[in-house]
Formats: C-alpha cells, structure tokens, sequence
C-alpha cells in the first residue's frame, strides 16, 4: 500500500513539473507566430527615381526627363517631361539678306508603366510596357526678313516588352531597353496649310529618325 502511494505521489510530482514546461513551450510558439504574422504584414515600402529617357515626336525620339515610383518591387509607374526651346545659328536671313537665327522649341508628356513578369537573376528583370506620350514641336524660319512657322504635334501609343538590368557594383542604377508596337496619331502645319500623318510601326518609336529600341536610365533612391 505505501509502494503504491509512493508510485501516485511520484506521477503527481512529474505532472506538476511537466505542465509548466508545456504551458512555456506554448507560449513560445504563440510567441514565434505572432513574429512571423508581424513580418509578413510589413508594409511595402515605396521607392521612387529619376532618370533620362526618350519621347516620340513627329520629327524622331526626343530627350526626356523621368520621374518614377515603385508602388512594389514588379510594378513602376513613370512620368516623362520634354521642355526645351533651341536657335539655330545662321538658319535664316534678313530683309538685308544677313545671316539670322532661326528658333526651335518643343514639349512633350508621357506616362509609362513597367511590370516585371520574370527575373533570372536578382540583377535582371524582363518587362511588360505600355507607354501614352504628347510631343508638340515648333520651329520658326526667317527668309528674307519674313518669319514662317511651322507645328507639328503627335500623341503616341507604346505596347511592348523589354528589360532592365542593374550594375551589379551600384544597385541603385539601372539601363532600360525595350521594343514594340507603336501607334502615332500626327498632324503638321505651317504656311497656311495643314496635313495629318498617322503611323503604326514595330520598334522604338515611328518618325522621320527610326531608332529599333527606346533605351533609359533611371536612378533609384
């Protein structure tokens, strides 16, 4: 009977020493999955960049400025600004027949957006882009004294595919190429005449200075 006593007393004093060491092993756990929880719930945080790329315009790619947001790392979203205004020397002439400047100026919107749909390597990603651009480009000429001037404006539409890689050596730069279809809707005046000149073409962009592909670079911070 008191070997039987013993044998309930020594249970009893194991289940005892057992159950806060269940109840700690659980709270561990709880513990873990709260942190795995907090982790995965951790907002995206939005990178932003600027860069140079190029425009269609009616007489060829133009130069850009380019603003770009990350909402997440596969997605960004650009904006693209041409502004800028040029004289070219001696294009012209007075009423006394002298050499006189004639001058250039031009505007341009574009909005872009990049998805990356397949990355070999974390250096690396291969992009789907679609592309809405506005170039408007003004010159004036001088003969003789008289001024002529001459508009030609473009909106633009750009599906394509392409890819953009980053120094290895400097993550926060990367180059951007890519090709496709481009759909332009023109028109052109000057000298009391007008005309339009829509275009569809595969490339980089359709006008009088083909290019095969649009390249970029854009600086991430």
């Amino acid at each position: 009977m008191r070997h039987k006593r013993s044998t309930i007393l020594a249970l009893a004093s194991a289940l005892m020493l057992t159950l806060p060491a269940l109840g700690w092993s659980r709270h561990r756990v709880l513990e873990d999955q709260d942190t795995d929880q907090a982790a995965a719930v951790q907002p995206q945080v939005t990178q932003w960049g600027v860069g140079a790329a190029y425009l269609p315009g009616p007489t060829g790619p133009l130069d850009a400025l380019t603003g770009t947001m990350k909402p997440n790392p596969d997605l960004a979203l650009d904006g693209l600004l041409l502004l800028g205004t040029a004289s070219v020397p001696a294009g012209g002439t007075d009423a006394s027949g002298n050499a006189v400047n004639d001058s250039m100026g031009s505007f341009g919107l574009g909005v872009q957006g990049r998805y990356d749909v397949l990355h070999p390597t974390e250096y690396l990603a291969f992009q789907l882009v679609g592309r809405l651009s506005y170039v408007d480009v003004g010159d004036t000429h001088t003969v003789a004294g008289h001024a002529t001037s001459t508009n030609g404006d473009q909106f633009g539409i750009f599906a394509g595919a392409g890819f953009e890689g980053f120094i290895p050596a400097w993550r926060s730069v990367s180059v951007e190429v890519n090709s496709g279809l481009n759909i332009a809707f023109g028109g052109s005046s000057g000298g009391g005449a007008s005309s339009g000149n829509d275009t569809i073409g595969i490339g980089g962009n359709t006008g009088a200075t083909f290019m095969p592909f649009n390249f970029a670079v854009h600086y991430y911070f």
